[in-house]
């Protein structure tokens, strides 16, 4: 199975990296064209003048491609796992699936209508991601529980 590779564990590694490195060039732009202040900055002011906005939208949509493919390497992970043992219901490892998948694409809106007339339908996509993420990531405690208090066979 693909997801079983070796070397895919490289997938969540790049999508840290390359979501960090969207918002550390996009910033660091809008400092040097003097379009935000270098202390404290209003953060999604940093992505809404060109050419920031560009580079922003082009590495976020990136991210979300890449949280995708994560998700659903996760996905196949959990899927493999349940055939020997009832690691996680299967329907839920699906709907934590969907989660993450609806946080991805919340991720793209984001990256692409930064102006401020789609300033409400940003807003949403904003909240989405972030309550995705957050429910997608409480889907591992499963994973470090079985590490910790299962001895391996």
């Amino acid at each position: 199975m693909l997801s079983f590779m070796p070397g895919v564990a490289f997938i969540p590694a790049l999508l840290v990296c390359w979501s960090s490195a969207a918002f550390i060039i996009s910033y660091v732009i809008a400092v040097l064209g003097g379009h935000v202040e270098p202390l404290v900055p209003y953060i999604s002011d940093t992505g809404t003048k060109p050419p920031e906005s560009g580079i922003f939208g082009f590495m976020i949509n990136i991210s979300a491609f890449l949280g995708a493919a994560t998700m659903y390497i996760r996905y196949l992970i959990i899927e493999k796992q349940n055939e020997s043992s009832h690691f996680m219901n299967p329907s839920c490892n699906l709907i934590t699936l969907c989660i993450g998948l609806l946080g991805c694409i919340g991720m793209g809106i984001v990256a692409n209508f930064q102006d401020y007339t789609y300033h409400f339908v940003s807003a949403i996509c904003e909240w989405t991601v972030a309550f995705s993420f957050i429910i997608f990531f409480l889907t591992f405690i499963r994973d470090f529980q079985v590490g910790i208090y299962e001895p391996k066979q």
